[in-house]
């Protein structure tokens, strides 16, 4: 047998080329003839009983390759296998007779190619500032203030009495920019909790000090809010119905103790705890938006090649992922593009960028992964089981029911790549 190896780019295609002649196809041809004798249907007699006369008749030349050619498939492709190539197949070779004589058979067995890159500079990377995360009081504040939520106690405040931060209020709206009132500024009966933040910045605060009755207030909607509003100034009608006094309860050791939460006793133990979750999950959004800046910068210095059937394969998932939320959202394709001034080719463009950035990323961290031999330990397995079972309260062995191993695992080595990258690089 011989044998040869080609990349089709073009194609995102790879092509092993295997050739069977000489004594080799002789003998194969031989032995397929044998075969087709004995799988020979004709009629009147009994598969492969037949005499040779009759057999001679019925049996043609196009029978023999034919077998011939089911015969050599199997070695064929292992001895393509043991000439271990240098294109390497991301889908099963698919084969391929090209050429079929009595002087040889060549095969061609054609792939997807496998994903290469050439890993760029992935530790010491200092283009990237490294995140720092606080917690303010006023985050804990907002906190402890939903909790007090729970136990509010509420008192409509007399007519003469004026809106205060904290109140809930009952009202009409509707909005105008330059006298023309605009879609979706209109609403009757709303309640609103002043400082909740519900409403846009200057909303809530303008309504402090209002009372009962008509009044008007002027906002500015912020940048990034709508296409059609941002940036633009407002006037809006209210109609105020009701005043209610909210009236929390003390941030002390007694609603901790109406709170009953597990190991926590006082006031300030509650706060240490608030402030410590608060870090927590600033600390893995930061680091998960640092590392993702990491892995831009290593794409830029690495060079990756994928098939086309790869990244056609993700825009195909993307594309289907775009218009579930957009029928999501109530609106059809149509009107989507309506609303949002794009078209097709742009959003096949943008789609066809993100699905070319997730594989490129998913080959960095696979790259990263392989060369650091990073993979999570038994005894890190279980500790991560330890630590579910206490976030969610429950039983470790339920845990383990509920969540394979495997699973677990390759959550835990995402985490264990995301730290790596994240203590290794950065501009302190």
């Amino acid at each position: 047998m011989k044998f040869k190896e080609e990349k089709l780019t073009e194609k995102g295609l790879g092509k092993w080329t295997v050739t069977i002649d000489g004594t080799e196809w002789t003998n194969t041809l031989k032995k397929a003839e044998n075969r087709a004798k004995t799988e020979l249907e004709i009629p009147g007699f009994r598969k492969g009983k037949a005499p040779e006369s009759e057999v001679k008749k019925h049996l043609t030349q196009a029978n023999i390759y034919k077998t011939a050619y089911r015969i050599a498939i199997k070695p064929a492709f292992d001895f393509a296998w043991e000439q271990k190539p240098t294109i390497e197949p991301m889908s099963s070779p698919a084969p391929n007779p090209v050429k079929i004589d009595t002087k040889e058979l060549v095969i061609d067995f054609t792939f997807d190619l496998k994903p290469e890159i050439k890993i760029g500079k992935y530790t010491n990377i200092t283009t990237v500032e490294k995140p720092k995360t606080d917690v303010t009081e006023e985050e804990v504040n907002d906190v402890i203030t939903r909790y007090q939520d729970r136990f509010v106690m509420e008192k409509i405040r007399e007519k003469n009495e004026k809106i205060q931060k904290g109140d809930a209020v009952l009202f009409d709206f509707k909005g105008f920019i330059d006298d023309v009132a605009f879609k979706g500024g209109e609403l009757k009966n709303h309640k609103l909790v002043i400082g909740s933040k519900e409403f846009i910045p200057g909303f809530e605060d303008s309504m402090i000090g209002l009372g009962l009755g008509e009044a008007k207030i002027k906002v500015t909607f912020p940048q990034g809010y709508n296409e059609e509003l941002q940036g633009k100034e407002a006037i809006f009608e209210l109609n105020v119905h009701e005043i209610t006094q909210r009236i929390l309860p003390a941030a002390d050791d007694e609603l901790v103790k109406d709170l009953n939460l597990p190991d926590i006793k006082t006031i300030v133990d509650f706060k240490k705890k608030i402030k410590n979750d608060i870090l927590t999950q600033k600390q893995i959004q930061t680091k998960q938006q640092f590392v993702g800046e990491i892995i831009d910068e290593i794409i830029k210095d690495s060079v990756i090649e994928f098939p086309k059937s790869a990244i056609e394969h993700q825009i195909k998932e993307l594309k289907k992922d775009f218009e579930d939320q957009v029928i999501r959202k109530g609106l059809t394709l149509k009107d989507y593009k309506k609303a949002t001034g794009l078209t097709d080719e742009m959003i096949e463009a943008e789609i066809s960028e993100d699905a070319k950035l997730n594989l490129q990323t998913y080959l960095v961290r696979n790259e990263i992964k392989n060369i650091e031999n990073i993979t999570p330990t038994t005894e890190q397995i279980e500790q991560k089981y330890v630590e579910l079972a206490k976030n969610f309260g429950v039983e470790e062995d339920y845990v383990k029911q509920i969540l394979p191993a495997e699973q677990v695992s390759k959550e835990l080595e995402a985490e264990l790549l995301t730290n790596f990258l994240f203590d290794n690089n950065g501009k302190a």
